[in-house]
């Protein structure tokens, strides 16, 4: 390690990945070279992301609330309302400036290999963002082979991959997202010339759906799974309390009672279940086989030590099942892909965990990806390297993703450009004292507040308090709950009526949060039900919908289509 010089940084993303998967976080599933990041740094307890994936990533590269940074809404679930107004552009806007345009005009190298999802347009795409060498997938999700299988119809327009801008037309015959993205990283960083430090954002698609992998991986975890939903989240529970996770006298979440019981399954649902389990976890273990051969890489190349790593995943597990994703239907699924067991995780087949497995996935949490419960927002976070000091679990930290991007300027010792008014503020607080222990004051008091919302699922966080409102299929939409998460983390008791003062004090910190942050409640019309699939996803800016007639404006000719949602 040399002192003297600026630090690398490597920003390793997982998608889709849930609370308590991998070692560091109390998983069976073999990620040794995570827990060798664990072991070399710091595991926060509580740090939370969006619930959807690329309002996450915007957070995470601007350091700026996902409504500010143009992913106000997932497409293509815009209201009529919402559509292209400042904010809910659909895109990585230009209101923000990213971490790799401020690292680069600071002298660093540049590098990208992963998911993008925050842009297709030619000049919104990681290149034109502030990266130096780039190898992107632009999309939500697809097949993780060479065949670039789309998730459904409606998001043909951004599964594509591109290399420093340019539209990848074909992919290797032996192909697969995780280990590609790793070759691409590891020749980026081999490639440099010089020996100024490198920005480095490894964005993983796996764990995402469909749940494939290479042959090879197929049965590393054959009858793992076979003892069920509550054998797991049990296992999962007590590795979480010897790791000092979770206090001793936390007891076992039994989840939402949206899905049926191990027990109420068929012989054959089980070895189904238990099937897609076993090639999630390969997926797992297979990213994490990856990491090792990135920093065996980087010591090769004498820079590991200089390294600073994070880790995190996106967002929580997710339940979604494959005709989740529109226009795609039970139907449609069974007839297009071949979803036979013997099948289960190759190139033609279309597979998620769903939903039981999800809620497991995010032990001891309640719910998943898509809800603002901590099982949607709460994931895994991983700071680790020799130019930190900190070292352990933390438990009583509050952190946000838009933390990252100031960290990461903090430690480089690059201040966060004077910009003019029209660029939208930081919404995160640097961790480096925390991490550095150059002082006891933590990053958030009683007093700082989180706020969060996507889809209408909205929560604001005030030390041990959160208030939360969730419209259905996983809420009743219809009212506010309180909860005191230090005393309840299964969110289960709702004190908003036995509490009306602390319920009105954080009702006006969410409605302060909405305001400051340019929120707009969608008025339930669909953009895309208004406008047609093709005049939605051209996404040009002066093509909003007029609010007096409905319609929307003629947009300018040859405009593309540009990112979807997943």
């Amino acid at each position: 390690m040399n002192p003297q010089r600026q630090p690398n940084f490597l920003l390793i993303v997982v998608d889709d990945m849930g609370y308590s998967d991998c070692q560091p976080f109390g998983g069976e599933i073999r990620t040794p070279h995570i827990q060798q990041l664990a072991d070399n740094g710091v595991c926060f307890r509580h740090f939370h992301t969006s619930a959807l994936c690329a309002p996450t990533r915007a957070m995470l590269l601007s350091g700026c609330d996902n409504h500010h940074a143009g992913l106000g809404h997932m497409p293509t679930a815009h209201a009529t309302n919402q559509y292209m107004q400042p904010g809910y552009e659909g895109y990585l806007n230009s209101d923000v400036l990213t971490m790799p345009e401020i690292l680069k005009e600071a002298g660093y190298h540049t590098y990208m290999a992963g998911k993008w999802h925050l842009g297709e347009l030619e000049d919104r795409r990681p290149h034109h963002r502030g990266f130096e060498r780039t190898f992107s997938f632009l999309g939500g999700g697809a097949s993780h082979f060479n065949d670039q299988r789309p998730l459904s119809e409606f998001e043909k327009p951004h599964s594509e991959y591109t290399e420093d801008g340019r539209t990848i037309e074909t992919l290797p015959d032996d192909f697969y997202s995780s280990d590609f993205y790793t070759d691409k990283m590891m020749q980026y960083v081999t490639e440099q010339q010089d020996d100024n430090p490198f920005f480095a954002y490894l964005a993983f698609t796996a764990p995402h759906d469909p749940l494939q992998v290479p042959d090879d991986w197929l049965d590393k975890y054959q009858g793992v799974y076979d003892g069920g939903y509550d054998a797991i989240r049990k296992q999962r529970l007590q590795r979480m309390k010897e790791l000092g996770l979770i206090p001793e006298g936390v007891s076992q979440n039994e989840g939402s009672g949206l899905f049926g019981t191990w027990d109420e399954l068929s012989y054959e649902e089980r070895r189904e279940a238990a099937r897609k389990m076993e090639i999630y976890a390969a997926m797992l273990e297979n990213l994490d086989w990856n990491l090792g051969r990135l920093f065996d890489r980087l010591k090769e190349l004498n820079k590991f030590d200089d390294t600073i790593i994070f880790f995190l995943s996106d967002n929580g597990a997710n339940p979604k099942e494959p005709h989740f994703y529109a226009p795609n239907t039970e139907e449609s699924i069974e007839r297009e892909y071949d979803n036979r067991l013997e099948n289960y995780g190759k190139i033609n087949s279309f597979l998620s965990i769903g939903g039981a497995w999800a809620e497991v996935a995010n032990t001891p949490l309640s719910y998943f990806k898509l809800t603002t419960y901590e099982g949607g927002t709460q994931t895994p976070l991983i700071v680790s390297g020799r130019r930190m000091h900190k070292r352990g679990v933390v438990t009583d930290e509050l952190l946000h993703v838009t933390d990252i991007l100031p960290t990461i300027l903090d430690y480089a010792n690059v201040p966060y450009p004077s910009t003019n008014n029209e660029m939208k503020p930081l919404y995160g607080t640097s961790l480096k004292p925390c991490l550095q222990e150059e002082t006891k004051q933590p990053v958030r008091n009683a007093f700082d507040v989180l706020g969060f919302e996507i889809a209408e699922c909205k929560a604001v966080r005030k030390g041990v308090w959160k208030l939360i409102f969730m419209p259905p299929p996983y809420g009743e939409g219809d009212e506010w709950h309180l909860f005191n998460l230090k005393e309840d983390i299964d969110e289960d008791n709702n004190l908003a009526r036995q509490l009306p003062e602390k319920y009105k004090e954080l009702k006006a910190e969410w409605e302060a949060y909405a305001l400051s942050v340019g929120y707009i409640e969608a008025n339930g019309e669909s953009a895309l039900a208004k406008l047609g699939f093709e005049e939605f996803y051209r996404f040009d800016p002066k093509h909003r919908i007029d609010p007096k007639s409905g319609l929307g404006k003629a947009p300018e000719k040859n405009v593309e289509p540009t990112d979807l949602g997943d």
